[in-house]
C-alpha cells in the first residue's frame, strides 16, 4: 500500500511538472514582446541628505522583488549608516510600484540614468563623486550602469553576478531583456526551458546553474564589461547563496578585472556560510569601510583636495 502510494505522488509530481512546462511554453508562444510596456521609462527616486554639505552620492538598487526598498522605513538603519558616514543616498525603484512597470522586463537604464544625473546636478551633491549599488538584480543594474555611464565613480555589488539574465518575469516567460540601453534590449542569457522543474521546486540556484552551463554562447554577449567601469569595485556574495551562484559570478567579475589590468581598486568579500541575503543585510559596514578608502578618496583628488 505505501509503495503504491509513492508511485501514485511520483506520478503526480511528474504531471504536475509537466503541466506546468507545457504552460511555461505556452506563455512564450504567446507572449508579443512587440507591445509597449506600460509606464516605460517611468523611475520612482527618493533623496536622503541633510542638504547642508556637498556629499559624495550613492545609488542603491533593490532586487527582483521590487519597489524601492532602501526608501523604506525597514531599510533606516542600513541607510542611516551611510548618511553618517557623509554620503547622500539616492534610493531607486525601477518597477513593481505605482505609475512603474510591473514587471523586471526591459528596464530602461537611460531613464535611470536621467535621475542620477538630475540629482548630481544639485547643489549639495558632489557631481564629480558618483556611486551605484544594489542587491541581486539590483547589483546586476548597478554593474551594467557603472560599465555603461562613464561619469559614475564605482560599483558595488552584493549577492551580484557577472552577466546580464533575462527578465525574471513569467508573463514573458523569461523569454525578454531585464535591461534596454539606448532602446536596445541588453544582450542577456537565456532560462532555458529545462530549467523550470528546478524553479517550480524552489532551487533556483540550479536552475540560474543549468542557464550558465546552457547558455555559454549568450554569455558571450551578455558579459557584464566591468573593465570599463571608472572606479573602484567591489562585491560581496554568500558562500552559499541559495538563489543564484553569486559567489562564483563574483569570482568571475574579479577574473575579468585582472585579465583586463584594472586600473582602480577591487575586491570580493564572500560571507562565510552566507546565504543570498547576508551579503545584503550585513555587510553595508564592510561597504563603507571600502568606499571611504578607494572612492571618496579617489573623489577628493578630483576635487584638488
Amino acid at each position: 500500500m505505501i509503495i503504491r502510494l509513492l508511485k501514485w505522488l511520483s506520478f503526480s509530481a511528474l504531471l504536475l511538472v509537466l503541466s506546468a512546462v507545457g504552460y511555461a511554453l505556452f506563455i512564450q508562444l504567446s507572449f508579443d514582446s512587440t507591445k509597449p510596456i506600460v509606464n516605460y521609462g517611468s523611475v520612482n527616486t527618493e533623496l536622503f541628505t541633510d542638504e547642508s554639505q556637498n556629499r559624495p552620492l550613492l545609488v542603491y538598487f533593490g532586487g527582483s522583488e521590487g519597489g524601492n526598498s532602501m526608501s523604506r522605513a525597514s531599510y533606516s538603519s542600513e541607510r542611516n549608516k551611510y548618511l553618517d558616514a557623509g554620503y547622500a543616498v539616492l534610493a531607486i525603484g525601477y518597477f513593481k510600484m505605482l505609475g512603474l512597470p510591473e514587471e523586471l522586463d526591459r528596464i530602461s537604464l537611460d531613464a535611470i540614468y536621467e535621475k542620477v544625473v538630475e540629482a548630481q546636478q544639485l547643489p549639495f551633491i558632489n557631481s564629480q563623486c558618483v556611486a551605484v549599488m544594489g542587491g541581486s538584480k539590483g547589483a546586476e543594474l548597478a554593474l551594467l550602469l557603472a560599465s555603461l555611464y562613464p561619469d559614475i565613480d564605482g560599483a558595488v555589488a552584493f549577492a551580484g553576478s557577472h552577466v546580464s539574465f533575462a527578465s525574471p518575469s513569467f508573463r514573458t516567460g523569461a523569454s525578454t531583456a531585464s535591461f534596454q540601453y539606448n532602446g536596445r534590449d541588453i544582450p542577456f542569457v537565456q532560462i532555458p526551458n529545462s530549467a523550470i522543474p528546478s524553479m517550480l521546486t524552489g532551487d533556483f540556484r540550479e536552475a540560474y546553474k543549468v542557464a550558465l552551463e546552457e547558455g555559454k554562447r549568450d554569455i558571450v554577449n551578455a558579459v557584464i564589461r566591468v573593465e570599463d567601469i571608472k572606479g573602484p569595485v567591489l562585491l560581496v556574495s554568500g558562500e552559499n547563496d541559495h538563489v543564484w551562484p553569486s559567489a562564483e559570478m563574483s569570482e568571475k567579475v574579479i577574473k575579468r578585472l585582472v585579465e583586463n589590468k584594472f586600473a582602480y581598486p577591487y575586491e570580493h568579500i564572500m560571507a562565510p556560510d552566507g546565504d543570498h541575503f547576508v551579503p545584503q543585510n550585513e555587510y553595508h559596514g564592510h561597504a563603507i569601510a571600502f568606499l571611504n578608502k578607494h572612492f571618496k578618496a579617489s573623489c577628493q583628488q578630483k576635487d584638488g583636495n
